[in-house]
């Protein structure tokens, strides 16, 4: 079989599985535990996450762990809806969104919020004439997604963030899914972004929920407090730790990389 559907799935590089292997026999502590064995598993996921954060241009305490991008957007959008209800029930998004974020759309709109949808031109971009006759006062997001999971076309996030400004209280979420690991990445102008490690070989189950350290978001997950308040369980430390020689490159802010099997073999 010749599998070409990446953009659904990668397949996972051996050192990841290696390294999980490794940090799973080793890292045997509940993290949220404060015995010799807990401490050492969470001192495994703060290094992680100053890793991470440093790669991405943001800081540790903007990172929530997620069981994957789908998670990352429900929890988003519904927590970014609840913080601002006093301030309007009016969402933007786009007809090109994933169904973790239609869907979820859906389920705000049955609870009393308007849901716009953008033109999309005929080059795959959305219609930002559109958007600025849409946006209204009572406006609390915009969703988008950076990069099409299907044609691959970019959207003007930058451009969109410069008009919201405008908007004190909107709030502008980008599904960066399909775009981390492949183009230049920025959370310049964003308050949430959702990204997952199985786009770019990494491990399935694991993704990330950045959030701007002023938003208070309700936790979709309640019991206690975890690697964050925002998400509660036992943190899977081994789906969480980089491997020791990772190509870094792959997900540098930075990055331009349209072929990144190119950049893992070499």
């Amino acid at each position: 079989m010749i599998y070409l559907d990446y953009s659904a799935n990668t397949p996972v590089d051996t050192r990841v599985l290696e390294q999980f292997c490794a940090v799973e026999r080793r890292c045997i502590g509940n993290a949220n535990s404060h015995h010799q064995a807990g401490s050492a598993a969470k001192a495994e996921i703060d290094a992680a996450t100053i890793k991470i954060a440093s790669l991405l241009g943001v800081q540790p305490a903007e990172i929530i762990y997620t069981s994957g991008a789908s998670e990352a957007n429900n929890f988003a959008l519904k927590g970014l809806a609840r913080l601002s209800r006093y301030a309007g029930r009016h969402i933007i998004s786009t007809p090109l969104e994933h169904s973790s974020v239609s869907g979820t759309l859906t389920a705000l709109q049955e609870q009393g919020y308007e849901i716009d949808l953008l033109d999309v031109k005929q080059d795959g971009t959305v219609d930002l004439e559109h958007l600025k006759d849409l946006l209204r006062p009572d406006t609390i997001c915009v969703a988008i997604t950076l990069v099409d999971s299907e044609l691959g076309v970019v959207q003007p996030v930058q451009e969109i963030a410069a008009i919201l400004k405008a908007y004190p209280h909107c709030h502008l979420h980008v599904d960066a899914t399909q775009a981390v690991g492949k183009i230049p990445v920025s959370f310049e102008g964003v308050d949430t972004m959702s990204l997952t490690a199985h786009k770019f070989y990494g491990l399935n189950g694991i993704g990330l929920l950045i959030k701007r350290r002023n938003l208070a978001l309700e936790p979709l997950i309640h019991g206690g407090e975890s690697t964050t308040i925002y998400r509660s369980g036992t943190p899977t430390v081994a789906l969480w730790r980089w491997p020791p020689r990772w190509p870094v490159r792959l997900i540098l802010p930075s990055l331009t990389c349209p072929d990144a099997l190119t950049m893992w073999q070499s």
